[in-house]
């Protein structure tokens, strides 16, 4: 199961889903407790190295999270640039039509 809404939202639903209390997480995580409010309430995506450990203590695949399946994508046709074209132009599409903010980047995603 994965999602396909922004982290904050994601984040919200699986949350309310397996019904964990957001002080039981921050334990999990050793990240604070407000931390998990604020991302709560936010917009924006934390780094994934704190995807990850959020991840891991809700006892998920990090590719739950929309940014990160995004963030492997880009990955991965960085190694590969013979299939960037038709995959980038996908890409493109979903930041831009969901309004999603790719974690750790700064600029706008564009080919070179």
């Amino acid at each position: 199961m994965y999602s396909n809404k922004n982290f904050n939202t994601a984040l919200k639903e699986i949350i309310d889903k397996k019904k964990i209390k957001l002080r039981s997480l921050a334990n999990k995580t050793n990240l604070n407790y407000s931390y998990f409010s604020k991302l709560k309430k936010r917009e924006g995506c934390p780094p994934i190295t704190t995807i990850k450990l959020i991840s891991d203590g809700l006892d998920i695949p990090p590719e739950y999270f929309l940014e990160y399946r995004i963030y492997k994508i880009k990955k991965i046709l960085k190694k590969n640039p013979h299939i960037i074209d038709k995959t980038l132009n996908y890409i493109d599409s979903l930041v831009i039509e969901n309004n999603l903010k790719v974690a750790e980047r700064k600029k706008p995603f564009t080919k070179k």
